[in-house]
């Protein structure tokens, strides 16, 4: 008797425990934190070959590709490091809705009210040549002419630019001096479990011409200074 009693016991937890597995399941993967990268016109966010005003240029505007990378993500309390995430290399690409949320590692549990990061690839990972993954030369983010990242790319279409067909392209990229082209950026962090970090499109085109500027394909002094713009412009969505 008492053997049967126990059995149903045990068959009681078993059932139990199926049942709660998916909830429980579904908890874990709640708790998890993550960092959501979100691309923005008016603080919508945006996806590719969808048409949008553009108020600097009174036209419409549509995006082909718009693609970069963030590295080195490490986690501060004031100026104390706390964490570092072990994967260095994200690829942030608009038309790949997945790249747009990293999900913390472990490490990143502590309680941090700052965040790094870069835009672009350090130097020392250019110089060592391509790699598989993120950094995967066939994800179209690297000049295999000179070997190296691009760090930033933007391609879209605008009637209002003067170009072949209307096209502007943007490949910033570049790891040698004069023209290092990779950009440090810190920002505050409220809230700790979900954080999405806005790239304010529209307040880039407003800072820039797209009648006058609208291509720049090679490192120069014109990348650096686009990409510099772009990386003060991440903000923290609260």
């Amino acid at each position: 008797m008492k053997r049967i009693i126990l059995s149903i016991y045990i068959l009681g937890v078993v059932i139990l425990c199926q049942a709660q597995s998916p909830a429980m399941a579904s908890l874990a993967q709640s708790s998890q934190r993550t960092i959501e990268f979100k691309l923005s016109i008016n603080h919508q966010a945006i996806t590719v070959d969808k048409k949008y005003f553009n108020h600097s240029l009174s036209d419409s505007i549509h995006f082909d590709a718009i693609r970069f990378y963030i590295s080195n993500i490490q986690f501060f309390q004031e100026e104390e490091l706390l964490a570092t995430l072990e994967k260095k290399h994200h690829l942030i690409d608009l038309e790949n809705l997945e790249s747009l949320t990293i999900v913390l590692e472990k490490n990143a549990n502590s309680d941090f009210n700052k965040i790094k990061f870069d835009l672009g690839i350090d130097s020392l990972t250019n110089v060592s040549g391509a790699f598989g993954g993120d950094l995967d030369p066939t994800n179209g983010m690297y000049w295999t002419w000179q070997s190296g990242y691009i760090n930033f790319k933007m391609e879209g279409v605008t009637p209002s630019c003067p170009a072949r067909k209307n096209l502007f392209q943007f490949h910033l990229g570049g790891y040698q001096t004069p023209f290092a082209n990779v950009q440090s950026v810190t920002l505050d962090v409220f809230d700790k479990k979900n954080i999405v970090i806005e790239l304010p499109i529209d307040q880039f085109l407003e800072k820039i011409n797209l009648k006058e500027t609208y291509q720049i394909m090679s490192p120069n002094q014109q990348a650096v200074d686009m990409a510099q713009l772009i990386a003060s412009l991440f903000i923290v969505a609260k």
